[in-house]
């Protein structure tokens, strides 16, 4: 893998790291000697999803929050619910991961009450 490193006029470092053939493409841009265009076969590694795809169910809890959903605490059975009424059925196993993975990344908040877990916006 070759290596090459390019420092601007501003002072900005540039190290890019490839094959030959890459680097010298990129020098080429970076010089104005190629079109600055990417196909779009190869702007499709960078997407994470389709535009056409439907919307998981992570997704759907974070529109249930927007929505003010979680104003008052809700618990995994409440959650479910209302994902089965816009047509989505999943069992519970499958959502508490996904209900935790939002409390972890501070996007709901969960409390313990009557030995049950509920979930509410922070």
């Amino acid at each position: 893998m070759a290596k090459a490193n390019i420092e601007t006029k501003d002072g900005t470092k540039i190290i890019i790291e490839g094959s030959s053939e890459e680097i010298l493409k990129i020098i080429n841009l970076y010089k104005g000697k190629e079109k600055a265009e990417t196909p779009a076969k190869e702007l499709k590694k960078f997407v994470k999803g389709k535009a056409n795809s439907k919307p998981t169910i992570t997704d759907t809890v974070r529109e249930f929050l927007a929505e003010g959903f979680f104003n008052k605490p809700k618990g995994l059975s409440e959650i479910k619910q209302g994902i089965e009424e816009q047509g989505t059925f999943i069992p519970i196993t499958t959502l508490s991961p996904i209900v935790l993975g939002l409390v972890k990344g501070k996007e709901l908040r969960r409390i313990k009450q009557e030995k049950k877990w509920v979930y509410v916006q922070r």
